[in-house]
C-alpha cells in the first residue's frame, strides 16, 4: 500500500475491503456508495470472482477498486475443494470468500487499519472504528457455532472467554495482529497459512471456519486493551425488516439511521426471511379457513 504520508491522520483506516460475487449485486450497488460517505478510508477494494470483474466495474463508482479474487489466493478454491468432503462442496465459495478476505489484509504493513466490510450490509450513519485514544471498534454479534472455536482451540490454543460473537458484518483489524494470528498457525503445522486452515478444520462440516470469530478471538485474547467491544446497535435481517433496499425510500434510509448503525441485507434472509415466513404461515390460515388445508 502507498505510504501513510497522504493520510489526513495517522489514526485514518487504510483500506475498506469486501468480499462480493453476483447473487448480491443488487445490495452492493446501494452499499458501495453509502460505504464511501459513512467510513472514511484512505482506500476502498471489492474483491469479485475473476469472471464478474467487468460486471462489478459497470455498477462500481470510484474511488472503489475492483479486483479479482485469483489476485489473492492463487488454486485456494482448488484445494477447498479437494479437502472438504464430496457433500460438503457447496461450502467450497463459502470458505473461499474468507480466505480472500484474510489474504488481502496480510498484505497490509504491520501498522495499517483495515475495515473488513461485508458487501450485503449498509452503513445508514457515519461510523468511526478509531477511538479517540486509538482503541478500535468491534461490533458484538450474537451467532454461536460450537465448531468455530473447536477450530480456534485446536488451531491456536485459544478457548472461548467472550459471552459474544465477532460475527457482526465488520471486523476492524492492525495488520500486524493479522500477521502474527497466522504466522504462529503456520509455525504450529508447518504449513502456509491456507494449508494450515484446511488442515486444522472438520472437512465434513459445513461451517468450520470463521475468519471474524478466528480473529476477533486472537484479538480478544492477545490486544483486549487496544480495542473497544461496543454495544452500538445494528440489524441483521435488512429484507425481512424493511425489504429490498434498491426500493427504498429516503425516509426509509433515515428511520433506520434513527435505530441503526448498520443493516445486512443478507442473500438467505430475502429467501426465507420473516416476512417470507409470515406470508407462508397466512396463506396456510387462508387455506384452513376455505377448508383446503390438510
Amino acid at each position: 500500500m502507498n505510504s501513510k504520508t497522504s493520510h489526513e491522520s495517522p489514526l485514518l483506516i487504510d483500506e475498506v475491503i469486501s468480499v462480493c460475487s453476483a447473487k448480491d449485486i443488487d445490495v452492493w450497488t446501494v452499499a458501495a456508495p453509502k460505504i464511501i460517505k459513512n467510513i472514511k478510508a484512505s482506500y476502498y477494494t471489492v474483491i469479485v470472482p475473476d469472471s464478474q470483474v467487468a460486471l462489478f466495474s459497470s455498477v462500481t463508482n470510484a474511488p472503489y477498486q475492483v479486483k479479482p479474487e485469483s489476485q489473492f489466493i492463487g488454486n485456494a478454491k482448488e484445494k477447498i475443494a479437494y479437502t472438504l468432503t464430496e457433500n460438503n462442496q457447496d461450502r467450497v465459495g463459502w470458505y473461499l470468500q474468507q480466505f480472500v478476505k484474510i489474504a488481502a489484509v496480510l498484505r497490509h504493513r504491520d501498522d495499517d487499519l483495515v475495515l473488513i466490510w461485508d458487501a450485503d450490509t449498509v452503513p445508514v450513519r457515519p461510523l468511526s472504528f478509531v477511538e479517540p485514544d486509538g482503541r478500535l471498534l468491534y461490533y458484538k454479534g450474537s451467532e454461536y457455532r460450537s465448531f468455530y472455536f473447536i477450530f480456534i482451540e485446536k488451531a491456536l490454543g485459544l478457548k472461548r472467554t467472550q459471552d459474544f460473537s465477532f460475527i457482526a458484518q465488520s471486523l476492524m483489524v492492525r495488520a500486524s495482529w493479522a500477521h502474527s494470528l497466522f504466522q504462529s498457525l503456520e509455525n504450529k503445522t508447518q504449513l502456509p497459512w491456507i494449508d494450515a486452515i484446511l488442515s486444522q478444520l472438520d472437512p465434513s462440516e459445513p461451517s468450520g471456519f470463521a475468519e471474524f470469530e478466528t480473529l476477533g478471538s486472537w484479538i480478544w485474547h492477545h490486544h483486549r486493551n487496544e480495542i473497544l467491544v461496543s454495544d452500538r446497535p445494528w440489524y441483521r435481517y435488512g429484507f425481512s425488516l424493511v425489504g429490498n433496499p434498491l426500493n427504498l425510500s429516503v425516509l426509509v434510509w433515515r428511520g433506520l439511521a434513527k435505530y441503526y448503525d448498520f443493516v445486512s441485507f443478507e442473500a438467505w434472509d430475502q429467501r426465507y426471511g420473516i416476512r417470507q415466513w409470515l406470508k407462508t404461515e397466512f396463506r396456510k390460515i387462508k387455506l384452513s379457513i376455505a377448508g383446503l388445508g390438510r
